[in-house]
């Protein structure tokens, strides 16, 4: 289907309201469910995406995700775990905005001015659907699953999870969604399908 492209003239919401119920998935939150989806489903049809994701609580770091580039800008949606979801949101609006003004993003991609640490782009295995992390782009989708990219934030130093040196204290802090999740070491990302 060939939808046309949104342009970015528009501000994004720099976080989505109560995103921490996201992950509760308790079942007396249909309500709360339904609004949530109602939230997401005004913001795509305003600002041609939505972000959601969790909050950092007991069960783990946090992360955000967009959900609905894939249907209004053609291209795949995208996640960052392990920061502030505030910043997150941010990270992702101004990729969107790019994205939607016509820069092709893709897999394996630098990019050094979205915020002071260099970001990389890795697509995200599809063992990575199975658990918690998209809960509501998989509620909103339905059978659907578009493809994600996962937006890698480098440490102080600038250097990548995957590069030697990488800063210990930021180890575990994001998941590497570019493995198969049998292959990351195990932590609360690995146990997102216990959580939710």
């Amino acid at each position: 289907m060939n939808l046309p492209k949104r342009h970015s003239g528009r501000r994004h919401d720099r976080a989505c309201p109560d995103c921490a119920k996201e992950a509760a998935g308790a079942a007396d939150l249909d309500a709360d469910r339904l609004a949530y989806m109602n939230w997401i489903t005004t913001q795509l049809g305003e600002h041609g995406w939505a972000v959601s994701g969790a909050e950092s609580d007991d069960q783990g770091p946090p992360w955000a995700y967009s959900v609905g580039m894939w249907l209004t800008c053609q291209t795949a949606e995208l996640v960052i775990c392990g920061i502030p979801m505030q910043n997150a949101a941010g990270i992702i609006n101004a990729i969107g905005s790019r994205i939607a003004d016509g820069d092709e993003i893709g897999p394996h991609d630098e990019l050094r001015d979205i915020c002071p640490a260099p970001l990389a782009i890795r697509p995200v295995d599809l063992s990575w659907r199975m658990t918690g992390l998209f809960t509501m782009s998989d509620e909103f989708y339905g059978f659907v699953r578009p493809p994600y990219l996962q937006v890698v934030w480098a440490d102080r130093n600038g250097r990548f999870p995957w590069e030697p040196g990488f800063q210990a204290g930021f180890q575990g802090r994001q998941p590497l969604l570019w493995l198969p999740r049998d292959d990351n070491p195990p932590g609360p990302w690995t146990r997102l399908d216990q959580a939710s």
